[in-house]
């Protein structure tokens, strides 16, 4: 049955019902997590002290709003900073503006020692820039939350459009540490790739809408007794849509809705994925009302000067959570089945090396080899078409049959050849932390 609910409920339910509660987890944990390890660097004065104390003792107390503050508030002072920039008190937002001032272009060793200090290493890695990125995501939060509770809700598809590329981003750049940590992570996740998303769709591409959920329809109603024509009319009719999606400017991340038809149709197909057990994190809500938060907390823009790009600090490339490490993998699928698609007329999203359940297995069991690729069950059932089989099988000849699997380990091994070197260098930065 169609979700009727719309962006607005949606939004709402994010902003001030039950997802606030996991937003709320992930903004505290992140902040308690880079409070603990800088604190020692920085002065704070006893009033911020016991604000930030009571905070991380009674979380509960604090709404989404009331949460965020804590990444754009001033609440620390540095002898660095004070040196070279005579800035009292700064916010975590503030750091990589102040850091990358012209006031430090003659300090390169207070630069480099700020940034050591400032910088999180222990429990999990987050650089001055995913903190700032993650101020901003916070700011953001913070006026879109009010701007929902005084107006019942977000009016605009825009407007909703611009709570889900921050909280997509939010979920993105959290490391795993506090992914594992929080009790319905995946879970909102889900939903604002999902539901979320497929209401701001329903209103900015209806006709892309429309179209999913007759196929989504068809896949969830249509048994194994369908012959093998109707999964070719659904094959090309996700495929269309495909096309229709990579057409659209500025809402890549939608192709999500097509990657969700195509997991619907392999289920039609039987296609198996025996994931690597892992402990199944529970979550559960109090259902508690929310107040609604009546005051706007502004970020002042700090007093530091713009720099060119010459100036600018020079770091190591973050190391990519599990969710980033798979999204990098998914945009190589889609340079893969382009690649494919143009040079063989039979290929299809079941032969690419990088289709959904491979792509998991790869990550979740470290793939490093060729070796250890063609070993792994996963890679197997489909490089050996395993997903042929009962009523589906009986409809074809043997002929038919081995034709079928000498054209999947042909495409394959086309790809192995063509790409698993490109492969093994995305996932090397990712495999190195583990």
């Amino acid at each position: 049955m169609t979700d009727s609910r719309t962006y607005t409920d949606h939004s709402n339910q994010i902003l001030m019902g039950d997802y606030e509660k996991i937003i709320k987890s992930i903004i505290r944990q992140l902040f308690e997590g880079i409070y603990k390890e800088i604190k020692e660097y920085c002065s704070l004065e006893e009033p911020e002290k016991k604000d930030i104390n009571e905070f991380l003792n009674w979380p509960d107390d604090y709404d989404l709003n009331s949460t965020a503050r804590y990444f754009i508030w001033r609440f620390f002072n540095h002898k660095i900073v004070q040196k070279v920039t005579k800035t009292k008190k700064f916010s975590l937002g503030e750091i990589l503006d102040i850091a990358n001032s012209r006031k430090f272009k003659t300090y390169p060793m207070e630069k480099r020692r700020l940034v050591k200090q400032l910088e999180v290493k222990k429990k999990f890695k987050f650089s001055i820039y995913q903190i700032n990125e993650t101020a901003v995501i916070c700011n953001e939060l913070i006026r879109l939350r009010n701007l929902s509770a005084h107006n019942n809700g977000l009016k605009h598809a825009s407007q909703a459009m611009i709570l889900m590329s921050n909280l997509s981003r939010l979920l993105n750049i959290t490391p795993d540490y506090v992914r594992e940590r929080t009790n319905g992570f995946d879970h909102l996740e889900q939903y604002v790739k999902g539901e979320f998303l497929n209401s701001i769709l329903s209103v900015v591409r209806p006709d892309i809408e429309d179209a999913v959920e007759e196929a989504l329809l068809q896949a969830e109603t249509k048994t194994e007794e369908d012959n093998d024509v109707f999964n070719e009319i659904l094959i090309n009719k996700i495929d269309d849509l495909d096309k229709k999606l990579k057409r659209l400017e500025g809402l890549e991340s939608i192709t999500s809705s097509v990657l969700k038809s195509e997991e619907k149709l392999a289920d039609i197909q039987s296609l198996i994925y025996t994931e690597k057990k892992s402990s199944e994190r529970q979550w559960r809500f109090d259902n508690e009302k929310t107040k609604d938060d009546k005051d706007t907390y502004e970020l002042k823009e700090p007093q530091v000067e713009s720099i060119s790009s010459e100036e600018k600090i020079e770091t190591k490339a973050d190391v990519p959570s599990r969710s980033e490490m798979y999204d990098i993998l998914m945009e190589f699928r889609v340079k893969i089945k382009k690649e494919m698609t143009s040079e063989f007329s039979g290929f299809r999203n079941w032969h690419n090396l990088l289709m959904t359940h491979i792509a998991n297995s790869i990550i979740d069991n470290k793939i490093k080899s060729k070796k250890s690729l063609k070993e792994d069950p996963t890679f197997q059932h489909y490089y050996d078409s395993k997903q042929i089989y009962g009523k589906l099988l009986e409809k074809f000849n043997k002929r038919d049959i081995e034709e079928k699997q000498k054209t999947a380990t042909e495409f394959f091994d086309i790809q192995i050849d063509r790409h698993w070197s490109e492969i093994q260098e995305l996932l090397k930065e990712y495999f190195s932390q583990a």
